[in-house]
């Protein structure tokens, strides 16, 4: 079962105030919003007319540029809190010159916790989506739409990608750990290297080839996979921490919302709430003016764990336990898998990135000790 529904109790909310500006709120509210969806629900016609789009900005030259852009300023972007507001801008900048195209093109997201067990096998990496590992000595690219294509920066090579593990890399971080850190990050000092050191730099890392580089933009998977981390940081806005800019910048001063953006050089408030400003898009598991939520996974998780359990590493699912619990439906209780331990990044990627080595080896434990506390209590997901 995909648990991406319970990133937190609240993420379906979205937008924290669509009826009345929030008291931080300095930009008019959007007066429409197009919607991201996760890569794998596009139609057929849309699929079509994203790769016709992607290939035109190839030929013109933004693959290139936004992989120039992101070599740049690799140092200011990683490592410390201008990560999720440089991201967020940067991707919606690739989008804006998308919609130049197009103005229906909207950049998709590829929901990684689905496939975390068996990374190599989504359908993501296949034929007819992005194409999968790289052929021969220089791992060119034989499939999907960037099949045979000439990259030019930072040289001129083939597009590449190199699957850790003798291309089959081993398992991601599941559903189950990415909804429990949006429960119990307290901030984004937390959010924040806790994302990064995890899914952000297992994926980049596995894949390989253009995005195991400074210049990974070159590979539209790039785009996807900051798409997706926008997604995550969305949700852990939602859950009350809309607001939320701390811990350090690029030159280690204290980073708040009225900080630059590296590069951009316009405040970071200026991207902190979907639905304003520029920012007029919302996901499609989470859109802006949505208040309902499907439960179903949740409610699996309070049927399957213990309350000491649940309090621990899922606090907000905690809380909806006290007599709300709906009926669990034999489906929902069948049998699984236990969760395996995620990858863990090399010396030599963390070193690239400039990260602290044992901070990174502290994330990985976390997700270790989440795993061995799911086994010792014989939780099992799909």
């Amino acid at each position: 079962m995909k648990l991406s529904s319970i990133l937190l109790p609240a993420a379906a909310i979205g937008l924290a105030a669509i009826g009345g500006t929030d008291a931080q709120q300095t930009q008019p509210a959007c007066s429409s919003v197009y919607t991201r969806k996760e890569l794998l629900s596009l139609t057929a016609s849309e699929w079509n007319l994203y790769k016709a789009i992607l290939t035109a900005m190839q030929r013109d030259g933004w693959f290139q540029w936004f992989a120039y852009l992101h070599r740049t300023w690799f140092g200011q972007i990683h490592g410390h809190s201008q990560f999720f507001p440089f991201h967020r801008r940067f991707v919606h900048e690739w989008e804006r010159v998308g919609k130049q195209y197009n103005g229906a093109f909207a950049q998709p997201y590829w929901d990684e916790m689905r496939d975390y067990r068996t990374p190599a096998s989504s359908q993501v990496l296949t034929s007819n989506w992005v194409g999968g590992n790289g052929q021969g000595a220089n791992f060119c690219v034989q499939n999907g739409f960037q099949a045979g294509w000439t990259m030019t920066y930072p040289n001129s090579h083939c597009f590449s990608r190199n699957f850790r593990n003798n291309g089959n890399p081993t398992s991601w971080y599941s559903p189950e750990y990415i909804s429990s850190f949006v429960q119990t990050s307290a901030n984004m000092a937390a959010f924040r290297p806790g994302i990064e050191f995890s899914l952000h730099g297992i994926v980049h890392l596995d894949i390989g080839g253009e995005m195991s580089q400074p210049t990974s933009p070159n590979d539209w998977i790039f785009m996807l996979h900051h798409a997706n981390l926008d997604r995550l940081w969305w949700q852990w806005q939602n859950n009350g921490h809309m607001w939320t800019m701390d811990g350090p910048n690029a030159d280690g001063s204290a980073i708040s919302i009225n900080s630059n953006i590296a590069y951009f050089n316009e405040p970071i408030r200026n991207v902190m709430q979907l639905g304003y400003g520029n920012m007029c898009f919302q996901y499609a598991s989470n859109p802006i003016r949505r208040r309902d939520l499907d439960s179903t996974a949740e409610n699996r998780l309070i049927h399957k764990l213990p309350q000491d359990m649940l309090t621990k590493w899922f606090p907000e699912t905690a809380k909806k336990t006290e007599g709300i619990a709906a009926p669990i439906t034999p489906s929902q209780l069948a049998p699984g898998k236990s969760i395996p331990y995620p990858g863990t990044l090399s010396d030599d990627w963390i070193r690239m990135h400039g990260y602290n080595i044992a901070d990174v080896r502290k994330v990985e434990a976390t997700a270790r000790s989440f795993v061995d506390d799911m086994k010792k209590v014989g939780y099992t997901s799909n």
